[in-house]
C-alpha cells in the first residue's frame, strides 16, 4: 500500500510548492502596486462600496439635509489632499471639504480575493482584520462627529451606506487637473466645513498685531478640548498639533480630523484634561513658547483656570456622592 502512496508524493510536493509561489507572486505584487502608487493618486474606483449595507450606519437624512447636499455639490470641489483614510476635496467656494473614504482600505473579503494570501500568509490575514477595525473605527467616529458633535467637528453631513438615486453627481478635480463625475450614492464620505490650521492662523494675526484676537484662537482650541473632555468624548491620535488635527472657522475652533473620535468607558474629564495638556498640547505650548512668549503665558494661564475648574467640579461632585449615600444609608 506505501507503493501505492509513494508515487503521489512528487505530485503533491510539486502542488505544494506551486501554491507557495503563487502567493509569494501575489505577495510582492501586492507589495509593488502599494510601492508605486503615487501619494497624490486618485482613482474612483477606490471610493466605491463594496460592502453590504450596515443597518447600524444608517443615517436620518431629513429632506431639507438632501436638498442642502444637492445644492452644495452642484459646484465643483478641487483635490485638496490625501490622507490614509480619505481622499479630500475642496468646494469652489472654499466653504466645504468632502471627504470620500478609501475603500480599498476597508474591503472585507479576505477569503474571496485572495483565498492562497489568505491560507499562507499570516500578514494578509492581518491586515485584513485591521481592515475590519479600521473600518467600524472610521463609521463609528463619523457616526458621533455627526450626530453628537457637529459643532465641534463642523460635520454637516455623513454617508456611510449606498443609497439609490439620493443624491446628485459631484464633479471632482484631481492634483493633475483630470475630472470625474462620480456618483455619491455608491461611496461613503463625509461634508464637513473647511477649517484653517492653528499656527498660520495665530502667525498671520501676531504679524497683524492682533494679540487679543491670537488669544482668542488659544482659547477657543482649549475651548473644544474642554467641551469633548465633558461630555464624555476623546480623540485617540496623539499627534493632534503635528498632524493638524484642529483647525478654525470664523468664531470657533472644530477638529479637522474626525476619524479618531471614541467614547471611552469611563469618561473623566479632569483626567482628559491633563493628559491633553501634558502631551497632545504640548507641541503647541512649547511653539509658542519660542515664538510668541506673550500668547504662551496666557495660555498657561487659562491652563491653570482649567485644571482649578475641573478640580473644584470633581470635588463638589464627590461631596454630593457622599451626601447621598449617607442619606440613602440613614433611610435604611
Amino acid at each position: 500500500m506505501f507503493q501505492s502512496y509513494k508515487k503521489w508524493i512528487p505530485g503533491v510536493v510539486v502542488l505544494g510548492l506551486a501554491i507557495f509561489l503563487i502567493a509569494k507572486l501575489n505577495r510582492i505584487d501586492m507589495h509593488v502596486q502599494e510601492i508605486t502608487r503615487t501619494s497624490n493618486h486618485f482613482n474612483p474606483s477606490n471610493i466605491v462600496v463594496e460592502l453590504p449595507a450596515n443597518p447600524q450606519y444608517d443615517i436620518k437624512m431629513s429632506p431639507d439635509l438632501i436638498s442642502f447636499v444637492n445644492v452644495v455639490t452642484q459646484q465643483p470641489f478641487r483635490w485638496l489632499a490625501k490622507g490614509f483614510q480619505a481622499y479630500a476635496f475642496e468646494s469652489q467656494d472654499g466653504e466645504y471639504v468632502v471627504k470620500f473614504f478609501q475603500q480599498h482600505r476597508l474591503r472585507d473579503r479576505a477569503f474571496s480575493e485572495h483565498p492562497v494570501e489568505y491560507f499562507f500568509s499570516k500578514n494578509y490575514r492581518e491586515r485584513m482584520a485591521f481592515n475590519k477595525e479600521h473600518r467600524s473605527e472610521i463609521f463609528d467616529s463619523s457616526k458621533i462627529s455627526f450626530e453628537e458633535i457637529p459643532e465641534e467637528t463642523g460635520v454637516l453631513f455623513i454617508h456611510l451606506n449606498k443609497t439609490e438615486g439620493l443624491l446628485h453627481g459631484i464633479r471632482l478635480v484631481d492634483c493633475l487637473g483630470q475630472a470625474y463625475k462620480i456618483k455619491p450614492d455608491n461611496a461613503c464620505f463625509l461634508i464637513q466645513r473647511k477649517a484653517q490650521y492653528i499656527l498660520p492662523t495665530i502667525t498671520e494675526l501676531m504679524k497683524k498685531g492682533d494679540v487679543e484676537g491670537a488669544k482668542a484662537r488659544v482659547n477657543q482650541v482649549l475651548d473644544l478640548l474642554l467641551t469633548l473632555a465633558r461630555k464624555g468624548i476623546m480623540d485617540g491620535d496623539y499627534a493632534l498639533i503635528r498632524n493638524n488635527n484642529i483647525g478654525f472657522i470664523k468664531d470657533r475652533a472644530i477638529y479637522i480630523d474626525t476619524g479618531h473620535i471614541a467614547k471611552p468607558k469611563d469618561p473623566n474629564a479632569k483626567k482628559q484634561m491633563e493628559y491633553e495638556f501634558k502631551r497632545r498640547l504640548k507641541p503647541l505650548c512649547d511653539w509658542l513658547r519660542v515664538k510668541y512668549p506673550e500668547l504662551a503665558a496666557h495660555y498657561e494661564t487659562r491652563r491653570g483656570e482649567i485644571m482649578l475648574a475641573l478640580t473644584q467640579e470633581q470635588e463638589a461632585l464627590h461631596a454630593s456622592t457622599a451626601m447621598n449615600e449617607k442619606k440613602a444609608a440613614v433611610a435604611q
